[in-house]
């Protein structure tokens, strides 16, 4: 990439030049998530967690009606922000692993609920550790 990468179409110079036993196309994916020496690699600190948690929750409320999320947009303003470059992949699968987990929290939440108010039982997770939580907890219900 360092010889073709300045050339509009790299990826398939790079294809030709290994005789195109790997397409421009996984060339290019390659690079973009692995091989650029500018991306960090690095897991992501609870600060850009939240950044990017209340980033789409913020992006969701001003774009009701959006169907998708715009990844790049959210990746260049964490990286003006924190200055570190993340992948598209690595961003994305954050986002959707966290709204797994919080479909399960609400639909357990759901199921461990009771219609009597002194039965009410909370389950949620909590950096890395169960917590369950009753009315005799909060002594909400004398």
């Amino acid at each position: 990439m360092k010889v073709f990468g300045h050339l509009p179409n790299c990826n398939t110079l790079v294809s030709e030049k290994m005789n195109k036993r790997i397409s421009p196309k996984r060339i290019r994916q390659r690079w973009t998530n692995n091989l650029d020496p500018r991306l960090c690699h690095d897991s992501f600190d609870e600060i850009e967690k939240l950044y990017m948690i209340e980033w789409v929750k913020k992006y969701k409320i001003q774009n009701p009606s959006a169907d998708k999320i715009p990844w790049k947009k959210l990746i260049l303003e964490m990286k003006d922000k924190f200055g570190k470059l993340r992948t598209e992949n690595k961003v994305k699968n954050f986002w959707h692993s966290q709204e797994r987990q919080r479909k399960g929290q609400r639909r357990q939440l759901h199921q461990n609920t009771s219609h009597d108010p002194s039965e009410i039982k909370i389950a949620y997770h909590y950096q890395n550790e169960d917590i369950n939580v009753t009315h005799k907890d909060f002594n909400f219900f004398g």
